[in-house]
């Protein structure tokens, strides 16, 4: 019965050779038709005609093609982005002329153009289709899992298919890895933009907030210049100043009540001096503090000791807040003298 397979399988191949050679455009395997490599099949053709389409996103076969005469089967499935293997069958195989013999099984064989290719087993023809996207790093990973399959199976522990990890995912996600550090140096770079044109616009009203006030305190009547002094003075001796002055110097620590408070009495003699101030700088805590302590005329050793500082650090408070605000030209003492005079 084999014996009789065999011949009816070579009269069909050589009846297949010479039915291509008569079209005269097709290569033929025994004219140096290269097999390497991987082949996909995309149609069965069945003895009654009808042409089965395959799809990988359902299921389809593929084969690998060895230079040293081995092959490998696999059943392959797309999901998404992965794709799904599951190892099928793995062995020799051999050309002569139009005859294809896969492990001992010889079967018709024709050669459709460089990239396609068809056999036939059972009586369907299979068409098949040379992969041009399969790297070689996908093709290694398959035969891995043949030699996994192969150590498993000695293990009779049994094994459904795996999901492919080669260079193409790899490399799609390397892109995308790039992709979200280019959105996120660009946005780093859009938020310094931002906040360089915000600093700039800051700057541009604090100059003008300070031309403003620098004009006010020129033009001042005499008249309002000595109602304000003599408001100053009357602060100066009365309850609430001479009760803070002894709390300072029982070094008593100040709550955000006292601030509070201090605050309000501040610009009860002075009106605005808070909002004048506060226009011209982006104040921290202590700054703040050390300039309401200025106005309130308390000694800068006591107004180290009340905002727990040493004397050189209030001392450098006042330089530098006087350089970021009025300029290089000065330095703590004329910071005092500014603030005195809001």
């Amino acid at each position: 019965m084999n014996r009789f397979f065999i011949i009816l399988s070579t009269l069909l191949a050589l009846f297949s050779s010479c039915s291509g050679k008569q079209q005269g455009d097709a290569p033929q395997a025994g004219e140096g038709f290269d097999i390497t490599g991987a082949w996909v099949l995309i149609s069965q053709t069945y003895p009654s005609g009808r042409v089965v389409e395959t799809n990988l996103k359902e299921y389809s076969r593929c084969k690998i093609y060895g230079s040293d005469s081995s092959y490998y089967c696999v059943q392959l499935k797309i999901f998404g982005g992965d794709v799904f293997v599951s190892p099928h069958e793995e062995g020799r195989f051999s050309l002569h002329d139009t005859l294809y013999v896969e492990n001992g099984r010889p079967t018709p064989f024709s050669v459709i153009n460089d990239s396609t290719m068809t056999t036939a087993f059972m009586g369907i023809i299979e068409t098949w289709r040379r992969s041009t996207t399969m790297t070689e790093s996908r093709k290694e990973e398959i035969r891995n899992i043949f030699r996994y399959h192969q150590k498993k199976a000695t293990a009779e522990e049994p094994l459904l298919g795996y999901v492919l990890s080669t260079g193409e995912r790899k490399l799609q996600h390397t892109i995308s890895i790039y992709h979200y550090l280019f959105i996120a140096l660009l946005s780093v770079i859009l938020v310094v933009i931002i906040y360089a044109i915000e600093l700039a616009k800051r700057k541009r009203r604090a100059e003008a907030n300070l031309a403003a006030i620098k004009e006010e305190l020129n033009l001042r009547p005499a008249v309002i210049t000595d109602a304000i002094k003599q408001v100053e003075d009357d602060f100066f001796q009365s309850d609430y100043y001479t009760a803070l002055r002894i709390r300072i110097a029982e070094g008593s620590n100040m709550t955000d009540e006292d601030w509070h408070e201090m605050e309000r009495q501040v610009n009860a003699i002075s009106s605005g001096f808070t909002r004048k101030l506060r226009s011209l700088y982006d104040f921290s805590d202590v700054e703040y503090q050390v300039c309401l302590l200025i106005k309130l005329r308390i000694p800068h050793k006591d107004i180290a000791a009340i905002t727990h500082r040493a004397p050189d650090s209030v001392s450098s408070i006042r330089s530098r807040l006087h350089k970021k605000i009025l300029g290089p030209n000065g330095g703590a003492k004329e910071w005092d003298y500014f603030v005195l005079s809001l």
